[in-house]
C-alpha cells in the first residue's frame, strides 16, 4: 500500500474542487502504486474527524496539508516528497 492521499471536496464538487480531483487523476498516474487516493465528497464523518470546515481539502498521511485551494501540480508533488515519496 502506498502513501495515504485523503481528498475532501464539497458535492456538488466547486471549481476548486473539480480541479483538485483532476489534479488527483494526474498525481496517481505519475506515482501509481506509490499513493493510494481517497476521495470524500460532501459533508461525511471523516471530515468532522479532520476538523474540516472548508474544501477542497487534502490530507496525506493524516496530516492536513492543504485546505480551501487547489494547488499546483509541484506543491502537490512537493508535498508528497516532504512524505518520503520520491
Amino acid at each position: 500500500m502506498g502513501l495515504k492521499i485523503e481528498v475532501f471536496t464539497s458535492l456538488p464538487s466547486c471549481s476548486g474542487g473539480r480541479m483538485v480531483l483532476r489534479l488527483m487523476d494526474q498525481i496517481k498516474k505519475e506515482y501509481g502504486g506509490k499513493v493510494e487516493i481517497e476521495v470524500f465528497k460532501g459533508p461525511t464523518d471523516k471530515a468532522k474527524e479532520y476538523g474540516l470546515k472548508v474544501s477542497p481539502a487534502i490530507i496525506i498521511d493524516k496530516d492536513v496539508r492543504i485546505i480551501g485551494v487547489c494547488p499546483s501540480k509541484q506543491t502537490m508533488k512537493n508535498a508528497i516528497r516532504e512524505a518520503g515519496v520520491v
